[in-house]
């Protein structure tokens, strides 16, 4: 015997009988006429109790008439030219519910007609659990005070974790609004990373940050060509992030003539690089962000309503810091351990008079402002000492709270002041922008401020 289909029927259930999972065969009026050991385990019905009967027998969930549709797009009879994969649950002897993963598809004769099929089942119940314990073990987490990379113990943080739960596992396309610096993107990264996406790209685009005689290109691509300086073909955004996510920030940039060509994209699912007439189909998943409220956009006129309820389909509200203050004290002990890596330290936490004046800051800037002022408490902090004091925090930050007669701290010697520019700018190997960054004032005001302590 040389060829696979002349081996008699005793190989032939001598095979089934020794694949390791539940495996069944029913004739076309969906009687079963086979039987193997491995299902009798699974299921608690013998052979002899099984065939002969329909295999409804099993009460399977994905054939109940609630399913009609469903059960015919799996069933190998009903849609024979699918191979039928699915998880669904089946009836064992004993009255017990078991959740199985069902593989099935449809046997042919010579004559390519259609004589049963061939079904087979494996118990994912420990799976199952599993899935039930992690996302138990995400509540308790989120529950606790961080979620994924975001920090917060808030009931608006566990309200932001919540919905994030949501919508993660869908595929649609989702708004996150807040003021700057609130972290919007790092929610979109999360979500992203809980979805069935997440083992592929994460790309953001800026959309205020390009001029919008190049956001058509940056988005779609373009031909070698095509417009002058179009030295050669352009991979866009939307083909590089092709299985992933699309993220566009400041989506409420964009142009009213831009707004249109996101549009046409997102309803038709295809993309036509600049210089290019043939249309490329697009798969992936949209998380846009805003610093504005689009829908006052839209009511004014400078966004397309069409194009806000094509990216609105699931809407996130990032909350500012000053309405979680609770969260300060989380953040800080994170931010502490982030820049004690990258500044070889081992700072330990700051002093109760710091963490109280930041907790009276209103930070405009958000976490992203808080984050900047522990990393310039951070520069002024010798690696000998353990503990942040107050007096190293920016000055607009000690002058910016809510009550200032309790900041324990003023700056009043020239030389005090001088010694931060120092500090600040040798840690920066002189990049008057990044230092400007830490002391929380523009470049501009830098240069005045070194002029005016002859630094």
């Amino acid at each position: 015997m040389t060829e696979i289909q002349h081996l008699n029927r005793f190989f032939q259930e001598a095979v089934v009988q020794a694949v390791p999972c539940a495996v069944f065969v029913v004739d076309t009026n969906e009687r079963i006429i086979f039987w193997n050991k491995p299902a009798e385990e699974l299921t608690g019905y013998t052979a002899s109790e099984m065939v002969g009967n329909a295999c409804s027998t099993l009460r399977m969930n994905l054939c109940s008439a609630d399913n009609a549709a469903k059960s015919a797009d799996f069933c190998p009879l009903k849609s024979p030219g699918k191979i039928g994969e699915v998880e669904c649950e089946i009836n064992r002897k004993d009255g017990s519910i078991l959740p199985v993963m069902r593989k099935a598809r449809a046997v042919y004769d010579d004559k390519g007609q259609v004589i049963g099929a061939i079904e087979a089942m494996i118990d994912v119940s420990l799976i199952k659990q599993a899935r039930t314990e992690i996302r138990l073990l995400k509540h308790e987490i989120a529950q606790s005070g961080r979620f994924g990379e975001l920090i917060g113990h808030s009931k608006k943080m566990r309200e932001l974790y919540s919905q994030i739960e949501m919508v993660a596992p869908t595929n649609v396309n989702i708004v996150i609004e807040g003021e700057t610096g609130t972290g919007k993107e790092l929610v979109a990264r999360t979500i992203h990373r809980q979805s069935n996406r997440g083992d592929s790209i994460f790309l953001p685009v800026n959309c205020g940050a390009l001029p919008q005689s190049l956001l058509e290109a940056e988005l779609f691509g373009h031909v070698r060509g095509a417009f002058t300086g179009a030295i050669s073909d352009r991979t866009g955004s939307f083909e590089k992030a092709s299985g992933g996510t699309l993220f566009l920030d400041e989506v409420s940039e964009l142009s009213l003539a831009s707004q249109v060509k996101l549009l046409r994209v997102l309803q038709e699912k295809k993309i036509t690089k600049v210089g290019e007439s043939t249309p490329r189909n697009i798969d992936v998943r949209i998380i846009a962000a805003s610093n504005k409220n689009l829908l006052k956009l839209v009511k004014t006129g400078q966004f397309r309503e069409d194009l806000y309820y094509r990216l609105h389909v699931m809407g996130l509200n990032v909350s500012a810091l000053r309405e979680h203050k609770e969260d300060i004290s989380d953040l800080v002990g994170y931010f502490i351990r982030m820049f004690n890596k990258k500044y070889d330290k081992n700072i330990e936490s700051c002093t109760h008079k710091a963490l109280h004046i930041l907790e009276l800051c209103q930070w405009p800037g958000n976490i992203r402002q808080l984050e900047h002022a522990v990393e310039h408490a951070f520069i002024l902090t010798s690696k000998s000492e353990k503990i942040l004091t107050e007096e190293k925090f920016p000055p607009q930050v000690l002058y910016g709270s809510e009550n200032p007669e309790k900041v324990p701290y003023a700056r009043t010697h020239k030389g005090d002041e001088k010694e931060e520019v120092y500090a600040v700018l040798k840690q920066t190997n002189g990049n008057k922008t990044k230092a400007a960054k830490i002391l929380g004032i523009t470049r501009t005001g830098l240069y005045k401020k070194m002029k005016r302590l002859e630094v």
